[in-house]
């Protein structure tokens, strides 16, 4: 692929993205105030602002050959290159940010690709270094391998939180069996995901989980941009987006599009996987 042509078309389309904040549909099935501490309830998250998310139990950790078996990156691993450059990768998103504190979107050009491994392994690289900790929110509900890549069972995710009052949010938040990473499983309710990650309890809770923990980084991974809405929809709540291409198998229209169809300011770039 002519790589002169992918840097023109990305900058073509950046000065056509849409503003990165827009009207939202209400349907606001709960908010904030549902999950902040009350009296009585005993399955609230009881954490204070400011606390370190390393500080989360992880009773389940994985080996790195379990690691290695998913795909995962760890420190010490033979294959040098793949774990450089997930480095890079982190190296590159905080250079563009104003603080360590960010929220960073993963999706796809590719309408067949599942890009959880990817975020996953971009969270596990924030967690490497030991001030800092990562937050894997999975916000694909159609296609999603991550309860085979973590330790933990996992059963209510983040749909079932924003439909459901009863639902709290330590409920949802799972160690991954990897240290200082924690995630967030897509729910169950995909049918109402576009109506409910528009809605005012998603932005609400994207800056809650962003703002609980001082050291903390969010990768949210969103279904392919070209095949549902959920990413032009996640992308507001980020502070970079990141488009993956699987390498010698899109052409130049299809990440045109995806380009075009995310439609986000602060995209920051494409990342070819292998």
């Amino acid at each position: 692929m002519d790589q002169n042509k992918l840097v023109r078309a990305f900058e073509k389309n950046r000065a056509e993205r849409i503003p990165k904040h827009q009207g939202t549909q209400d349907i606001r099935l709960r908010t904030l105030s549902d999950v902040g501490p009350r009296h009585g309830v005993g399955k609230v998250l009881q954490v204070t602002p400011g606390t370190l998310l390393s500080d989360m139990r992880n009773p389940r950790p994985m080996t790195s050959h379990d690691m290695k078996a998913k795909g995962l990156v760890y420190a010490g691993m033979k294959h040098r290159a793949v774990l450089n450059a997930y480095r890079e990768l982190r190296i590159k998103l905080l250079d563009q940010s104003e603080t360590q504190n960010l929220s960073v979107m993963i999706s796809s050009a590719d309408t067949a690709d599942n890009g959880i491994t990817t975020a996953l392994n971009l969270a596990i690289c924030f967690s490497l270094d030991v001030h800092s900790s990562a937050l894997l929110i999975d916000c694909n509900p159609y296609r999603s391998n991550l309860p085979q890549l973590v330790t933990a069972p996992l059963t209510l995710g983040i749909t079932d939180f924003l439909m459901t009052a009863g639902v709290g949010l330590d409920e949802i938040i799972y160690p991954s069996g990897i240290e200082r990473v924690n995630v967030i499983p897509e729910g169950n309710s995909p049918s109402a995901a576009v109506e409910l990650f528009s809605s005012h309890a998603m932005q609400d809770l994207i800056y809650e989980l962003k703002n609980r923990y001082r050291d903390r980084v969010i990768v949210i991974n969103a279904p392919p941009v070209l095949a549902s809405s959920e990413a032009r929809v996640l992308a507001r709540y980020c502070d970079q987006c990141l488009l993956t291409v699987p390498y010698g198998q899109s052409d130049m229209a299809t990440i045109e599009d995806a380009i075009t169809a995310l439609g986000s300011t602060n995209l920051s770039g494409l990342v070819y996987r292998q």
